[in-house]
């Protein structure tokens, strides 16, 4: 038996640049990792079972961990199974990733259960298959995405930043912000949401300008609850504020703990996260 943490991700910037001929939508996103995770303890047994606490109305073949384990299973040819217990603590619809995190560290700790012998490209290449940021946490670290959210390009160590996590209790389905957004053309320079990143150390000044999230304008028309907890986090003192992915979570940079903490007491009917960002995550362990 071992436990891993599946660790959650904020997005700086979202931009949708258009649709590909899969059907998909091209972006260009920061991923970072914070320090709130869902933990996943993995163990020997017959046959592959998912136990979500709690459950969340979620059923087992619909989990994205079960699936990882079903589509490890065969592409390893491993005849043996495992038991999976999903201890969430990452708010489910949120855009932070929750889903795609169990999925990955699944992998990565049935991988090591069954003694697999996949490459980290073959591994990479069954991620995709669970979803298009599920690669990503196989090794959740500052990195810039591009494509549909698979092409990782590693950014340099930068600065640990305070965040507060705002997750209010509205479920946002990706799909259909993804059928709502549309591209936007004036997204020229898509990497400028990197540089803007590893320019930042001194200032946010160029992040919120440059670090836009496309989803934010049909979000919050639908959902003004949202737009509003992005103005009390500037209110509060976040020296940035986003929706991260398409939603609903928020959050906020702050200049220390003690700021973010303060902060936090204005959103009573939110569930809410003061954390950290990650220079990476030990899977190991």
């Amino acid at each position: 038996m071992h436990t891993y943490r599946a660790v959650a991700k904020i997005n700086v910037g979202l931009h949708v640049l258009g649709k590909r001929a899969d059907g998909y939508h091209a972006i260009a996103t920061v991923f970072l990792p914070i320090e709130l995770y869902d933990a996943v303890t993995i163990e020997a047994a017959d046959t592959i079972s998912v136990l979500m606490r709690p459950s969340l109305g979620i059923a087992e073949t619909d989990n994205l961990a079960y699936r990882a384990a079903r589509l490890l299973r065969d592409a390893a040819g491993i005849r043996t199974g495992a038991k999976i217990t999903i201890t969430k603590h990452i708010p489910t619809g949120s855009g932070l990733g929750g889903g795609s995190s169990d999925a990955a560290t699944s992998l990565l700790g049935l991988c090591r259960l069954w003694d697999c012998a996949l490459s980290r490209d073959e591994l990479s290449e069954l991620a995709l298959q669970l979803g298009s940021d599920v690669p990503y946490f196989l090794d959740p670290r500052p990195t810039y995405a591009e494509g549909r959210g698979e092409l990782l390009t590693t950014l340099p160590p930068m600065k640990q930043r305070t965040v507060l996590v705002v997750a209010p209790s509205i479920h946002i389905s990706t799909a259909w912000a993804y059928a709502q957004v549309k591209s936007h053309s004036e997204h020229v320079r898509p990497r400028l949401l990197r540089d803007a990143l590893l320019t930042s150390e001194s200032s946010d000044e160029l992040l919120r300008s440059v670090c836009t999230n496309d989803f934010e304008q049909i979000v919050f028309a639908a959902y003004p609850r949202l737009a509003e907890i992005k103005e009390a986090l500037y209110a509060a003192g976040a020296t940035y504020a986003s929706l991260t992915g398409s939603g609903s979570a928020l959050f906020g940079f702050f200049d220390d703990r003690n700021t973010a903490i303060s902060a936090a007491v204005r959103f009573p009917d939110c569930r809410t996260f003061v954390t950290q960002t990650l220079t990476t995550v030990d899977y190991s362990r």
